[in-house]
């Protein structure tokens, strides 16, 4: 009975520990760069059908059937308009569209993943959109945007996190040229200025996916990165 009652207690001590670990040091590529971190999906809310501010950034990891089951990041506000380089000619070329975005959370989840897991919160996130327009029926017309971004941010024990996009697309966006444009299914929801789920009939802005993501884990910081200056510092 007692050899018993240590075996469940033992037990009782050791499933926690391999339910959750700690973030790990380290550099750490996405699947299509031959690493084991998910590429993602992205929505972007804004408060109107075609415009408006605060945007509210949400993105979560995507394995094809599942949102969100490897990692998250979420509620990223931008609330200043975005710096906006017309690069087109004679109505052909590109528009670069430069993002700031505040605050925030992130999620690694639990899974026995080489970087561990844990939460945190995020600094500043910027997000460089460039769409490329070509001329149709003599209307300048958007064709094709890619997205390239970062953000850092700061696990609840103290470890900083660099998180880079190095490809995205945009898929869709809602417009008032066509109401009927929604968010499919399998994207992140919008988030509205509150960090919740926007109601429906407010439930408007873009969406598309990330990939080429890398990050880095760096837990040399301990616990005095206690102020974003910190964490900012030791990459510079």
């Amino acid at each position: 009975m007692k050899s018993l009652l240590m075996t469940c207690l033992l037990v009782l001590l050791v499933v926690p520990m391999l339910a959750t670990a700690q973030p790990v040091t380290g550099i750490f590529n996405s699947t299509d760069l031959g690493g084991q971190l998910l590429t993602g999906r992205a929505s972007t809310w804004r408060s109107g059908i075609n415009s408006g501010l605060p945007h509210v950034l949400h993105v979560q990891s995507w394995d094809g059937t599942t949102l969100g089951a490897q990692w998250e990041i979420s509620c990223a506000i931008e609330t200043t308009p975005f710096d906006v380089v017309d690069n087109r000619v004679n109505g052909v070329g590109t528009i670069v569209y430069t993002s700031h975005f505040e605050g925030g959370d992130f999620t690694f989840f639990a899974g026995g993943w080489p970087w561990g897991d844990g939460t945190g919160t995020l600094g500043s996130t910027t997000l460089i959109t460039t769409v490329q327009y070509i001329m149709i029926n003599g209307v300048s017309t958007g064709v094709a945007a890619v997205v390239n971004g970062n953000t850092s941010g700061q696990f609840d024990d103290g470890c900083a996190l660099n998180f880079a996009i190095g490809n995205g697309s945009g898929v869709g966006e809602t417009t008032s040229l066509d109401p009927s444009i929604m968010l499919p299914a399998y994207y992140p929801v919008f988030l509205d200025g509150t960090c919740n789920q926007a109601a429906a009939g407010s439930e408007f802005g873009t969406w598309g996916t990330v990939s080429t993501i890398t990050i880095s884990i760096d837990c040399s910081v301990g616990n005095e990165a206690e102020t974003w200056g910190g964490v900012k510092a030791v990459y510079r």
